[in-house]
């Protein structure tokens, strides 16, 4: 439908497209679908049926806005920029036994009624082949459901209007705190009016076309409170979901999967990436060895020692370290540390016995 509507708004040289499919097998369920500027009013959904119902068996019928609708294309399509704004109203029942019905607007010039015949074969065409598309993959909503799962961060599809398409489960845990980000009426919003509109600017300016197929990669401050920063990365969602769809992401600074990752590429043994996952905390010797049940002075001595192994003369190395073994991808099932626990490790291991997550 999204297709259909995107055409045909292109078809009658158009700004915005409100589409409505009612399947006479599937329980006379109403799905809709607006391109452009076009607004939700629920107002309008019944409207919309009983249009739909009359025209199991009728052709295309294009309407001029001068007539006892104008206000209810308004409520589909919004208001016509100018007073000399003209929109499409059209009706046809197709062969996969669905009545579709659309409203496209704003023309500058009225639809000649030489045409209608010509561009309701055009309008009937256009409908067959985006079905047919879609007919053909059937598992595109599947594949971006597990490629969405596949990574680490809250990660969200949307649109221009911040409807969320897609959402993977640490989108939802994010969106269920309400803090940084929220889902309110199926749309995304900030925790404040500014940062909503500045997640719909950056979503807007990355579905722009440009050339050589160059994608903005916009950030969004969501949090700048100290000790809390937090932003959201927008671009172009890949080309295995929807068109005119953008990826939202958070990436999130997580210290347990970050020493993991360290201790995985280094070789080193889980009582050590404890040390790790508590200095990335920010935690102090005293603190770590507190947690660990160890002194101060043997938490700096396998500090140092860790250090030594990493090649890092300095802490906030690991942040750097951190950084470059990020991945976007999830974590998984925990891997096996390559090295085996060396003498050094052992007494960590005696202060405390628990076994590795």
């Amino acid at each position: 439908m999204e297709y259909f509507g995107k055409a045909v708004a292109e078809l009658f040289d158009c700004n915005s497209c409100y589409v409505a499919a009612m399947s006479h097998t599937g329980g006379s369920e109403l799905k809709e679908v607006r391109i452009g500027h076009a607004a939700i009013d629920r107002s309008c959904t019944m409207t919309v049926a009983r249009i739909a119902r009359k025209g199991a068996g009728v052709d295309c019928t294009f309407l001029e806005p001068v007539n006892a609708r104008t206000t209810f294309v308004r409520k589909l399509i919004g208001s016509e920029p100018g007073t000399s704004g003209h929109s499409v109203i059209g009706r046809f029942a197709s062969r996969d036994r669905s009545t579709v019905v659309f409203v496209a607007g704003w023309r500058q010039a009225a639809l000649a009624r030489a045409e209608i015949p010509c561009l309701a074969r055009a309008v009937r065409t256009v409908w067959g082949t985006a079905h047919s598309l879609v007919q053909r993959s059937p598992n595109r909503h599947q594949n971006a459901e597990i490629w969405l799962e596949n990574l680490a961060f809250p990660a969200f599809i949307v649109d221009e209007g911040l409807h969320v398409h897609e959402v993977n489960r640490c989108g939802r845990a994010l969106s269920a705190k309400g803090e940084l980000l929220r889902v309110d009426g199926g749309r995304l919003a900030g925790s404040s009016g500014l940062v909503t509109e500045r997640l719909r600017a950056a979503v807007r300016e990355a579905l722009i076309p440009r050339l050589g197929q160059v994608w903005l990669n916009t950030t969004v401050p969501l949090s700048t409170e100290r000790q809390q920063f937090a932003f959201a990365k927008i671009g172009a969602a890949p080309t295995h979901c929807d068109v005119g769809k953008a990826l939202v992401i958070v990436p999130q600074f997580d210290e347990v999967l970050g020493a993991h990752r360290i201790a995985s590429a280094f070789g080193l043994n889980w009582a050590e990436e404890r040390i790790i996952a508590r200095i990335l905390q920010f935690q102090c010797p005293r603190d770590i060895g507190a947690d660990l049940r160890l002194t101060e002075a043997t938490v700096r001595t396998y500090t140092k020692r860790i250090m030594l192994k990493l090649g890092i003369n300095r802490q906030a190395e690991f942040f750097l370290l951190y950084h470059l073994t990020q991945s976007p991808f999830g974590a998984g099932r925990r891997e096996k540390a390559v090295a085996p626990m060396s003498a050094d490790c052992r007494l960590l291991c005696v202060a405390d016995k628990r076994p590795p997550n």
